[in-house]
């Protein structure tokens, strides 16, 4: 009789384990966040998601903006610039970027292109696609 009761309480706690593993995976994927300032001066955008949408992301931000895949990266702190001299600043790391535009060093299409990009950014970090 006490081996069944200790088999049944494992499996109880066993159960409750997963139950809690599964519900912190559902809450931890839905906490994304996603300001942008836009001012005279700059356009900033910083996002934090979770560490599991960074590939994804980064490999958008890849297709949008370059053709050499140097955004695939995990890990990138600096300024770029791109094959049509936008230039901007991006600060990546799993489950956090940073994008910055000086509106002052680049013409009205690259900055509305960035904002496109931002947009893009938050549909895939909104989608479950």
């Amino acid at each position: 009789m006490r081996k069944i009761l200790l088999v049944l309480l494992i499996g109880f706690l066993m159960l409750f384990g997963f139950v809690f593993y599964v519900a912190h995976k559902i809450i931890s994927n839905t906490d994304i966040s996603i300001i942008v300032n836009d001012t005279e001066d700059q356009y900033l955008v910083n996002a934090s998601y979770s560490r599991e949408q960074s590939r994804r992301i980064l490999s958008y931000i890849d297709a949008q903006l370059s053709k050499s895949k140097q955004f695939r990266h995990s890990r990138m702190d600096g300024d770029i610039e791109l094959d049509d001299h936008t230039k901007l600043y991006i600060k990546a790391r799993p489950g956090h970027l940073i994008i910055k535009v000086n509106k002052n060093d680049n013409d009205s299409p690259s900055v509305e292109r960035i904002k496109e990009l931002t947009e893009g950014i938050k549909d895939r970090l909104t989608s479950n696609n």
